[in-house]
C-alpha cells in the first residue's frame, strides 16, 4: 500500500471510530447525566437524590432541545464519546502495527477518562453546589484521581481476566467477557462509591473532621450505591459493547473490511 493509501486508510479508520464513539457516547449520555446531577445535588443538600434525578429526567421528555443543549448533557456526552474515542483508535493503532492492545488501551482510556471526567466533576460540582462557585481543592482532584485508577482497572483490565473464569461456567470466552463486563463495574460500586461522593464532600465542606466525613457516607449509603449502579450499566457494559458494534459497523462501512 502507497503511503497516501495508507494515510487516507488511517483517516478512514479513525473517522470510523470517532462516528462509533461520539454516537454510543450521545446514547448513554442522558441517563448518566441524570444520575450524576442527581448525586452532586444530594451531595451538597441542595436537592435530594430521587427528586432530581426524576427532574432531569422530566426535562428530557418535555424539553429535549434545551437538554442536549445543556452542560449537563454536554459534560457526560464528552467524558463517554471521547473515551469511547479513545479505546477504539488505540485498538486500531495496536491492530494496525500487530501489537498487544491491554496496556496501551488501559492507560489511553485512563488519561483521556481522568482528566476529562475530573474536569465534568468540577463543573458539577460548581453548577449543582450550593455556594458560590469556588475553586475546586487539590483534596477533591486526589480524590477522584484515585476513583478513577480504580474504576479503569475495574472496567478495562479486570473484564477479560475474570471473563476467562467465567466462560469455564458459560461455555463461550465471549459470554463470559460480557458477563464480567456487565458485573464487575456494578460489584464494585460498594466502595467506588464512596471514593467519587467523598470528593464532592471535600468540595461542599472543606473543614469536616473525618468523623463528618464518615457520617457523610454513611447516610444514604444504599441508595447512592444503587444510584451509581444505574449509572454504571449503561457506559461500562452496555454503553461499551453498543461502542464494539457500531465501530464494526461504520469501519466495514467506511473502507469495505471489518476492522
Amino acid at each position: 500500500m502507497s503511503e497516501e493509501k495508507n494515510k487516507k486508510s488511517w483517516g478512514i479508520s479513525l473517522m470510523a471510530d470517532a462516528i462509533a464513539g461520539y454516537i454510543a457516547g450521545a446514547a448513554v449520555a442522558p441517563i448518566i447525566s441524570a444520575v450524576d446531577r442527581g448525586l452532586a445535588e444530594n451531595a451538597s443538600g441542595k436537592a435530594k437524590l430521587l427528586p432530581s434525578f426524576m427532574n432531569s429526567m422530566k426535562s428530557m421528555v418535555t424539553r429535549p432541545v434545551g437538554f442536549l443543549k445543556s452542560p449537563q448533557f454536554f459534560w457526560i456526552w464528552l467524558v463517554y464519546g471521547s473515551t469511547y474515542f479513545a479505546a477504539n483508535s488505540c485498538q486500531t493503532y495496536c491492530d494496525r502495527k500487530k501489537k498487544d492492545v491491554a496496556i496501551p488501551k488501559l492507560f489511553s482510556t485512563f488519561i483521556v477518562n481522568t482528566t476529562t471526567c475530573i474536569a465534568k466533576d468540577q463543573a458539577f460540582a460548581k453548577l449543582f453546589g450550593t455556594k458560590a462557585a469556588a475553586a475546586v481543592p487539590m483534596q477533591s482532584y486526589a480524590i477522584w484521581l484515585t476513583r478513577d485508577i480504580l474504576s479503569m482497572g475495574v472496567f478495562f483490565t479486570l473484564p477479560p481476566i475474570a471473563g476467562r473464569e467465567i466462560a469455564k461456567y458459560t461455555g463461550s470466552e465471549k459470554s463470559g467477557y460480557y458477563t464480567a463486563q456487565f458485573a464487575c463495574p456494578l460489584v464494585f460500586q460498594t466502595f467506588l462509591t464512596p471514593i467519587h461522593l467523598l470528593g464532592y464532600d471535600a468540595y461542599n465542606n472543606p473543614n469536616n473532621t473525618i468523623s463528618q466525613r464518615i457520617a457523610f457516607l454513611k447516610q444514604d449509603y444504599w441508595k447512592n450505591v444503587g444510584m451509581r449502579c444505574v449509572r454504571q450499566a449503561p457506559p461500562w457494559s452496555i454503553g461499551t459493547i453498543a461502542n464494539v458494534e457500531l465501530r464494526s459497523y461504520f469501519t466495514k462501512m467506511l473502507t469495505g473490511s471489518k476492522p
